[in-house]
């Protein structure tokens, strides 16, 4: 993975895929907690998931470990 200045746009372009095709996702945070829903906004600092409650998260950027398609348990 690239640390240069497009390392943000290849994270930027799969959020972008998440958003568009309303793929279900779990985003798992640095300390372990599981969001889990679909992708509804996201700009360079959060990330906005729509949880099955129909209820909306907001994620800063800096505090996701891993973006994983699909929901797990």
């Amino acid at each position: 993975m690239a640390n240069g200045p497009t390392a943000g746009f290849q994270q930027d372009d799969r959020l972008q895929q998440l958003s568009e095709n309303a793929i279900d996702c779990t985003v798992i945070t640095v300390n372990g907690a599981r969001i889990q829903g679909k992708i509804e906004a996201f700009d360079r600092f959060v990330i906005v998931v729509r949880t099955p409650a129909s209820k909306q998260s907001l994620i800063y950027k800096h505090a996701v470990s891993t973006i994983v398609e699909g929901m797990g348990k």
